[in-house]
């Protein structure tokens, strides 16, 4: 598994502050509250792909309100994986291996969000109850690999002797574009904490400037470089912040 910084561990615990928060602050809108048109909110689930995501949710008429959402990925790896698997007895090697070096494999990006909410069934707040929005995501993720890859020869009887072909350290990028909507319900405890909740999906289509020698088994980063998929993509998760 890759390496986190310390910041997203203090992010995380600062999330976990937040949760106790919210839920010691029980009492959710008992009375009329007084209209708080925006947000600020965090997605703790992307924590899980080395990702601080942070929305802006601003209410601009009835029942409708925008939400701007960014997020920023740094990971790093040591780069000391060997894939010797399949090696045979006269030193030949059916699959592809990696030559360690002392740099480290290092993957960064991000992307940008954009959502309109519709409130079908509102709350005492004019930001809560339950919502229908559509979005629109383009992300884009760069890697760069510091393992040569040396891909063998797999027919022995041919040529039992092949020469490995020494592949330098490498960058390549994954773009994605994706579109779809969710549906979602929003909670607002205390008139100051909020809680969006949301499920749904989107078709998302990916470009990968990967090298055509580096292949799925050779990956570093198996769960941030996976994400070069094409096709329908499930969409859920949660975020929690304050508004004001």
């Amino acid at each position: 598994m890759f390496k986190s910084s310390l910041f997203f561990k203090s992010i995380t615990l600062s999330v976990l502050t937040l949760g106790i928060q919210f839920m010691t602050s029980a009492q959710v809108e008992e009375v009329p509250l007084k209209a708080k048109k925006n947000s600020i909110k965090i997605s703790p689930t992307a924590f899980a792909v080395s990702t601080f995501a942070l929305s802006y949710e601003r209410y601009i008429s009835t029942s409708v309100s925008v939400q701007i959402s960014g997020g920023y990925m740094s990971a790093s790896k040591s780069s000391d994986k060997s894939n010797n698997n399949g090696l045979n007895l006269f030193g030949t090697n059916n699959n592809n291996t990696s030559t360690p070096t002392a740099s480290k494999d290092k993957a960064s990006g991000g992307f940008a969000e954009l959502m309109v909410k519709v409130y079908f069934l509102k709350g005492k707040s004019v930001m809560s109850g339950l919502y229908f929005a559509p979005y629109g995501r383009y992300g884009q993720n760069s890697f760069e690999i510091n393992r040569s890859i040396t891909p063998y020869n797999n027919n022995y009887y041919n040529n039992p002797y092949p020469t490995p072909i020494q592949y330098p350290a490498f960058k390549y990028t994954i773009e994605s574009y994706e579109g779809g909507a969710v549906f979602g319900y929003q909670l607002i405890a205390g008139n100051a904490f909020v809680l969006d909740m949301y499920l749904g999906g989107g078709l998302k289509v990916s470009n990968n400037s990967s090298p055509l020698f580096y292949q799925k088994s050779d990956r570093s980063f198996s769960i941030l470089e996976s994400q070069d998929y094409t096709g329908i993509r499930p969409k859920v998760g949660f975020r929690i912040g304050f508004v004001f």
